[in-house]
C-alpha cells in the first residue's frame, strides 16, 4: 500500500489495458469480427483501471480475508459500474453497455453477472494479478517511471478530449436526426390529411379551391422530400466521421432511448456503406 502517485498512476494505466485485452477478446469472440472495444481510441479503458484501483485501495488491506475481498469486490466495482453508466446516458444520451433483460439488473446499469464477476475478479487480482505486478513497479527506476507515466498520461489526455468530443458530436447527430424525423413525420401527417381532404370534398370544391389545394400538396410533397434529402445528407455525412463510426463499432450492444430509431438508421446506414 505504500505506492507513490506515479506507481498508482502506472497501475492504472496497466490494468486499462488488461481491461482493454479482455473486453476486446470477449466481444470481438461474441460478434464473430474484431471490436476495438471502449470510450477510447487507445487500448484502454478506464472503467477497468479505474476499478482496478478502487478494488486494490478497499481490498489490500483485507487480503487474508478471501471473502471480504469478495464482498468489497462486489459492492465498490458494482457501485463505480452504476455511476459511470448512469453519468455517461446522463451526458451523451446514450448507453454504451446495457444489461436490461438480465437477472438481478438495476436500470440496465448494473446486473447480478456482472457484478459477481467483478467478485471473482477482485480475488484474481488481489491474491495472483497483483503481487507480481506490484513488485514490477517498486523495481522500476524512477526516472524511467516518471517517463513512462509522463508519456501514458498525455497519449490517455488527448484521447480522452478526442472521444469525449466525439460522443457529444454524435449526441449532436442523433439530436438533429430526431428533428428532422419528427419534421418529417409532421409533413407527412399534413400531406395526407390534405389529400384526404381533396378526395372527400372533390365535387363540393370549386375550380379555383381545387387548384389552391393541389398548390397546397405540391409544397407539403416538396418539403417532405427536402426534409427526407437533409435526413439522408445527415447519414451520408455523419459516415464519414471516422470516430463515429468507431464508437459505434466499439460498442455494437449500445442502445439510446431517447434517440433509438435514429441510432437504428445510423447504424444501418454505415453498415450498408461498409458491405
Amino acid at each position: 500500500m505504500q505506492y507513490t502517485i506515479p506507481q498508482w498512476m502506472l497501475l492504472f494505466y496497466v490494468y486499462c489495458f488488461f481491461g482493454w485485452c479482455f473486453e476486446s477478446t470477449y466481444v470481438s469472440l461474441k460478434e464473430k469480427r474484431w471490436v476495438n472495444r471502449g470510450f477510447l481510441r487507445a487500448p484502454l479503458l478506464p472503467i477497468y483501471g479505474t476499478g482496478a484501483i478502487c478494488i486494490l485501495l478497499v481490498c489490500l488491506p483485507v487480503r487474508s480475508h478471501l471473502f471480504a475481498v469478495f464482498l468489497l469486490g462486489i459492492l465498490v466495482p458494482t457501485a463505480l459500474e452504476y455511476v459511470t453508466g448512469w453519468a455517461m446516458e446522463q451526458l451523451f444520451k446514450m448507453r454504451y453497455w446495457d444489461y436490461t433483460g438480465k437477472l438481478g439488473n438495476i436500470n440496465g446499469y448494473i446486473c447480478l453477472e456482472s457484478s459477481l464477476a467483478w467478485g471473482v475478479l477482485s480475488l484474481l487480482l488481489v491474491r495472483v494479478i497483483q503481487p507480481p505486478i506490484g513488485r514490477w513497479v517498486e523495481r522500476l527506476p524512477r526516472p524511467v517511471l516518471l517517463t513512462a507515466v509522463s508519456m501514458l498520461s498525455a497519449v490517455f489526455v488527448v484521447d480522452f478530449i478526442v472521444s469525449f468530443r466525439a460522443a457529444f458530436r454524435l449526441r449532436r447527430v442523433l439530436e438533429e436526426m430526431e428533428r428532422v424525423r419528427t419534421q418529417l413525420e409532421e409533413a407527412r401527417v399534413q400531406l395526407e390529411l390534405a389529400r384526404a381532404e381533396m378526395r372527400d370534398r372533390v365535387e363540393e370544391l370549386g375550380q379555383d379551391i381545387r387548384a389552391d389545394n393541389r398548390r397546397r400538396q405540391r409544397e407539403l410533397e416538396q418539403r417532405t422530400e427536402l426534409l427526407r434529402a437533409k435526413l439522408s445528407r445527415r447519414l451520408a455525412h455523419d459516415r464519414a466521421r471516422y470516430f463515429n463510426r468507431a464508437l459505434l463499432r466499439a460498442h455494437p450492444s449500445a442502445s439510446s432511448r431517447r434517440f433509438a430509431q435514429s441510432l437504428h438508421e445510423l447504424r444501418e446506414s454505415m453498415e450498408s456503406r461498409h458491405r
